[in-house]
């Protein structure tokens, strides 16, 4: 019934709109649908090999046919036979994929919101300083750095150190900071003065105050984020190469696969497994992330 009062309103509202806007809105509607199409039909078609058996997609010749076997036993078999550097299984790679994924979210995001909060609030010399050098830092193709990067890394005895790589993932001026640099513009300086008339501290208005407003875009950066780096394998096989990741793992097996019988159904299977997490992360909170409203708490 919501569903329905919520839909008549909005063709009210479009019936009373002039031709020209009508046909701009339709027009933008079928451009965005086509985008969801191309964006929908790969992973559709991932599954559905994932499904078959192997004599069916190897000899079956057409990939894109519909499965007629339904070979469910493919997602059982990843744990088995997902298997890379000759002793690296599936369930170990979910875990460096875990751990690594979210101890770089909190890492990132922790250093990213102290440094866009110190910009956003206070008045300093060099303010200006280090908001050009955290724009500037996005403007740097991450391949021109790549060596550099590597060599200091490397010196400071991160690579394949998991206790200390948390180093290089504490950046800060990056785009997450961005984003809560400009988060932070739009937040009501009255909140923060009037917790530190009654005494709050920097922390306790940070925490306390601004942190609960800006939560819907912290979640938006969280999910976006996790993506992201859940299938990001150029960092585990460069900085981490003795941890594999599901993504690197799966780069390694995609070669690894042709050569074993039920390889390629299995490495498709295993593709949808790794999909789910952040499928189900966005499906928990894109209510969150899509209703990106602050409730006013300040009293006349």
């Amino acid at each position: 019934m919501v569903k329905q009062n919520v839909f008549n309103r909005a063709w009210q509202k479009f019936k009373k709109l002039s031709i020209g806007v009508k046909i701009t809105l339709i027009a933008f509607f079928l451009f965005f649908l086509m985008e969801a199409i191309v964006q929908i039909v790969p992973f559709l078609w991932v599954i559905n090999n994932s499904l078959k058996s192997s004599d069916e997609f190897n000899y079956g010749g057409n990939s894109m046919a519909l499965t007629s076997t339904w070979a469910f036993s493919n997602y059982g078999k990843v744990f088995s036979q997902f298997l890379v550097n000759g002793e690296v299984r599936y369930l170990e790679m979910l875990w460096n994929s875990t751990w690594q994924t979210f101890f770089y979210l909190f890492v990132n995001l922790m250093s990213s919101l102290f440094i866009a909060y110190i910009l956003a609030k206070f008045r300093f010399p060099g303010r200006g300083l280090m908001y050009g050098i955290m724009i500037f830092t996005q403007t740097i193709p991450i391949i021109g750095t790549g060596a550099a990067a590597y060599k200091l890394n490397f010196t400071l005895g991160l690579v394949n150190n998991p206790a200390l790589i948390w180093l290089a993932w504490a950046v800060g001026f990056d785009y997450s900071a961005f984003i809560m640099y400009g988060t932070l513009q739009g937040v009501s300086k009255s909140y923060s003065e009037s917790a530190e008339l009654d005494g709050a501290s920097e922390f306790q208005i940070l925490f306390k105050i601004i942190f609960p407003q800006i939560f819907p875009a912290i979640m938006a950066l969280l999910v976006t984020n996790f993506v992201g780096r859940w299938n990001d394998y150029a960092t585990s096989q460069i900085y981490l190469n003795k941890y594999p990741t599901l993504a690197y793992g799966m780069f390694l097996f995609q070669t690894a696969s042709s050569w074993s019988k039920d390889g390629k159904v299995v490495y498709y299977a295993s593709l949808v497994m790794s999909a789910l997490p952040g499928v189900l992360l966005y499906a928990c909170f894109q209510g969150l992330i899509v209703n990106n409203l602050t409730v006013g708490g300040l009293k006349g």
